[in-house]
């Protein structure tokens, strides 16, 4: 009887100690569990219940862990957005802006100084202001010339003869002035047969159709001086030499 009462079950692994001592302990009943092998879809099924536990940050973590694996550093260090220009080169500009504006304005002050300009670039600027200070340099040598000229002849009294007396000393002195549109005289006579010696000169200023803008006279021991501001008219009286040479011509004439 104790064998049909006996489960059919069997099993391939060994009995465990429980189902021994059942079997020892009981009254010669003895229980067996069989072994039966768990399907690995259950096993993944427990495992999802486990990560639906969880709380919601650790999973995304997981999750996103899984997913996206953190760049190296490399990445990182190659992504940087880069630095700012340094104060060394901000003040490079602004020292390069500031000459270039002092160097305009200097231009513009050159401009105003040349009186011909032909064109409003800077070479052409600098041409102009060459050519206009090599023409200022010519007229100063000029102007020196004459007046070591007219130094010369003040400095050297002029004999001038005379058909009615036999000798007459006369000094004239000429001196260009206003421009050249203009001379002054001084005419120093030392002959006391000269009574009307300011008429004389007048009736030569006359005859050379010389302007007379100012005159004036005094005789001192018999000797008389004249001074007189004249008028010039354009041609070769404007020369100092060629004036006093003609004056010179029609005071001995007259």
């Amino acid at each position: 009887m104790d064998e049909h009462a006996r489960p059919t079950f069997s099993t391939s692994s060994p009995p465990s100690p429980a189902a021994s001592f059942f079997s020892a302990t009981g009254n010669g009943a003895m229980l067996e569990f069989p072994y039966t092998e768990v399907p690995e879809q259950w096993l993944m099924d427990m495992y999802d219940d486990n990560l639906q536990d969880q709380p919601p940050l650790e999973h995304d973590l997981l999750s996103s862990s899984s997913r996206n694996p953190p760049p190296a550093a490399a990445a990182r260090r190659r992504g940087r957005k880069p630095a700012g220009p340094s104060a060394a080169a901000v003040s490079h500009v602004e020292a390069e802006r500031h000459r270039r504006d002092k160097l305009h304005r200097r231009f513009c002050d050159l401009r105003a100084a040349v009186p011909n300009v032909t064109r409003m670039d800077k070479a052409s600027l600098l041409g102009d202001a060459t050519a206009y200070i090599a023409e200022l340099r010519r007229r100063v040598e000029q102007l020196e010339a004459e007046a070591t000229q007219a130094t010369v002849r003040r400095a050297s009294p002029i004999l001038v003869p005379d058909d009615d007396a036999p000798t007459e000393e006369e000094t004239l002195e000429v001196r260009m002035v206003v421009g050249q549109e203009a001379a002054a005289l001084r005419l120093t006579t030392a002959a006391a047969r000269h009574r009307h010696a300011t008429a004389r000169l007048m009736e030569v200023l006359r005859s050379l159709d010389l302007g007379v803008q100012h005159a004036c006279a005094c005789r001192v021991g018999g000797v008389t001086v004249q001074d007189a501001v004249v008028d010039v008219p354009a041609g070769k009286l404007r020369d100092e030499g060629c004036l006093r040479a003609a004056l010179l011509h029609r005071l001995q004439r007259g």
